[in-house]
């Protein structure tokens, strides 16, 4: 297993090299940037220099005057020692932003992932258990619905619904605007109170998928020879699904779970930027939309690296969960 982790690693870091390098390459790239749009604001005030001698001095200055290839390489060895140069937009060092928003992100999708595993995977056992009967034609809607319908609908609707309508939360932000009156435990649930809609959009969107997986695997899984020889047997039926049936099902699903990392650091950048929730998912929006090239790389780069390791993760797991899988 030691060597199998280690060969992985190996094998991730050189994807990782190859997959930074593409997206230096893309926001060298872009069509606009900060550095273009500060060029622009300082020669149009009186007595200015060009436009062009002020891109050409601000390029030099954050290391755009050179090919894609040595900038690269610049910023890798930086990155390497962990230094990912300071934010354009938000006028501070990557990492100390990074520290700032990423806890946000953390809890939110923690929260929702949580209740996305307790409601979806025992509602597909449900469903594959009673096939064809109306409750598993029900799980099947409520599938289907938030399988289809995109974060930004039932963004909408919860908003219009608790917010306008009822006015039980703020439409926006993660603090209210007497926050800063509380003390820290009515802060604290506060921040809690703010975050609700968020963690709802969030379930809802993710859980279906998982449901009409759990269900598809659990029903090959009862369908097994295995299963109906534990039946013939005599062994209880609730013994049958939550210890025979339920064991193979995970492997599977450990694979989506496993896939899930990305997105329990990463942030949810469309729920975050409908919400204003300062996460990182809203912060690497803004980044990227006002061409902030160091913080918008530490995004993605960091997404590739959390990927990486979910995959990782996810192998190292099949062997845990089913003794037949062993690594060679």
């Amino acid at each position: 297993m030691r060597k199998y982790i280690l060969k992985r690693l190996g094998i991730s870091l050189i994807i990782l090299f190859f997959v930074a390098l593409i997206i230096y390459s893309i926001m060298r790239c872009m069509p606009s940037s900060y550095v273009e749009s500060l060029a622009r604001q300082m020669s149009q005030k009186p007595g200015a220099k060009s436009y062009q001698e002020w891109l050409d001095q601000l390029n030099k200055a954050y290391g755009l005057d050179v090919g894609i290839i040595p900038g690269y390489i610049h910023w890798l060895g930086q990155a390497v020692r962990g230094n990912f140069g300071d934010s354009w937009y938000w006028n501070v060092p990557v990492l100390t932003k990074f520290r700032q928003v990423i806890w946000y992100s953390f809890a939110l999708a923690l929260c929702a992932s949580f209740l996305e595993y307790i409601i979806a995977i025992p509602l597909g056992i449900i469903s594959a258990r009673k096939q064809y009967s109306h409750t598993d034609y029900a799980v099947t809607v409520i599938a289907l619905i938030g399988i289809s319908l995109p974060s930004f609908f039932f963004a909408t609707i919860l908003k219009y619904i608790f917010s306008v309508k009822l006015g039980w939360f703020d439409l926006y932000g993660i603090v209210g605007r007497n926050h800063e009156s509380y003390g820290p435990v009515m802060q604290f649930l506060d921040i809690c109170k703010h975050m609700i809609l968020p963690i709802l959009t969030l379930t809802i969107v993710s859980m279906g998928s998982m449901m009409r997986y759990t269900r598809t695997n659990m029903l090959e899984v009862l369908n097994s020879d295995y299963i109906r020889t534990a039946r013939a047997k005599g062994l209880p039926e609730r013994r049958v699904i939550y210890h025979h049936a339920f064991r193979n099902t995970l492997i599977p699903i450990i694979t989506i779970i496993g896939g899930s990392l990305p997105g329990l650091f990463g942030g949810a950048m469309i729920t975050e930027t409908l919400f204003q929730i300062p996460g990182i998912g809203y912060v690497g929006y803004l980044s990227m939309t006002q061409g902030d090239i160091p913080f918008s790389m530490f995004y993605l780069v960091f997404l590739a690296v959390l990927t990486l390791l979910g995959n990782l993760l996810a192998d190292i797991l099949y062997a845990v969960v089913d003794p037949r899988v062993r690594i060679n």
